[in-house]
């Protein structure tokens, strides 16, 4: 709508001339996602057309819908200049936020308006179309932060969020029922954690939770299989620095409880990953799933082709059609570069995916979401 120049109201202005604004809706909706921020650019109206709620539902209905893949990142020493593109420095920061569209195999990084610079070891997890860069260390001092930074990934935009209660770095995170569970990690000392807390993006508001029963240091976070409780899974104790327990705690919001489950860690070495409600890690030489205390590990597909044992970080996407893993390539051939291997669940096939070099440095952790 816009006013009308002779003072009688407001009138009508079609998104695209001469098109229903249903249609034209549908054709905004089939722009590719990493155009966005310019489409906006355009008009007012298409500005508001894509932050409607209904501009979604436009893109799934289109079957426009992508899968990004967020990596916080290690430069790699070897690459040359970086990306050229407007959102995007010449350098390649020593650690960042990188960005792997799966649907249509492009790759950016997530400057504009990002935290500079990223807490190293900072860890991501996504709820919607948000993605939260939490904890880490200060690149300065190398003391746990307690930062929490917040991209809506549907407009590009970054903004502050409520910070962690508590600084920590190498903790469990996830999402789960909409929230982001964060547990364990350490704290300036080096002393490993039992504190937990949750963190709501939409309110902005973190809710401390009970003490696990454990101090859990370099725990992995997933979801449970409802996708509703939060895990945190192994770590190890201050007083066992490097040893890693097999077992993990599962928070129950319900009764705001935490509860354990013995025997489910794989190798220490091993990535964790949910998959349509089912604990997977990719250890050995295959991926396994965890089939509960009685029945323990089964193979459901291969092992990553030319994955460095111990390296790997995994994410699902596709509401569980695929599994994104990055980790480091073997054999003297890799040169410390690391790759993405992309498996799809129904053929139990892996495709190898070897990126720029500005981007194919260690990742530390990964998230996704689709848009």
């Amino acid at each position: 709508m816009m006013r009308n120049p002779r003072g009688r109201g407001e009138q009508h202005v079609e998104l695209i001339p001469g098109l229903p604004d249903d249609v034209a809706v549908d054709c905004l909706a089939r722009v590719p996602h990493a155009s966005h921020r310019a489409l906006r650019r355009v008009c007012r109206g298409w500005c508001h057309a894509a932050a409607a709620p209904c501009f979604a539902s436009a893109r799934a209905a289109a079957g426009a819908m992508e899968d990004l893949v967020f990596m916080l990142q290690f430069g790699n020493p070897s690459a040359d200049d970086g990306p050229k593109d407007d959102d995007a420095p010449n350098n390649t920061p020593a650690y960042g936020v990188a960005v792997y569209n799966v649907t249509t195999g492009e790759w950016r990084r997530e400057n504009r308006g990002a935290p500079q610079p990223v807490p190293v070891f900072a860890q991501c997890a996504a709820v919607g179309s948000r993605v939260a860069v939490l904890g880490g260390w200060d690149p300065r001092t190398f003391e746990p932060v307690s930062d929490v930074h917040v991209l809506d990934a549907s407009t590009g935009s970054w903004r502050r969020g409520a910070s962690m209660r508590s600084a920590r770095s190498f903790f469990a995170c996830a999402e789960a029922g909409g929230k982001i569970y964060v547990a364990g990690g350490h704290d300036k000392h080096k002393n490993a954690l039992k504190t937990a807390e949750a963190y709501d993006p939409v309110a902005n508001a973190w809710d401390p939770l009970p003490d696990m029963s454990e101090e859990r240091d370099e725990c992995d976070g997933m979801a449970t299989v409802a996708g509703d409780r939060f895990l945190a899974v192994s770590g190890y104790r201050t007083a066992r620095q490097g040893g890693f327990e097999r077992d993990a705690e599962w928070f129950d919001p319900a009764s705001r409880e935490w509860r354990r489950l013995e025997r489910v860690r794989a190798p220490p070495s091993a990535a964790h990953v949910v998959v349509k409600g089912k604990v997977w890690c990719i250890e050995g030489e295959a991926m396994m799933e965890w089939m509960g205390m009685r029945k323990g590990w089964r193979e459901v597909g291969p092992y990553p082709p030319g994955l460095k044992a111990g390296t790997a970080r995994a994410v699902c996407v596709g509401g569980g059609d695929k599994v994104v893993v990055t980790g480091a390539l073997d054999g003297e051939g890799g040169g410390g570069r690391h790759a993405l291997w992309v498996f799809d669940v129904k053929t139990k096939n892996w495709t190898v995916v070897k990126p720029p070099p500005e981007f194919a440095g260690f990742v530390f952790s990964v998230a996704s979401l689709r848009i």
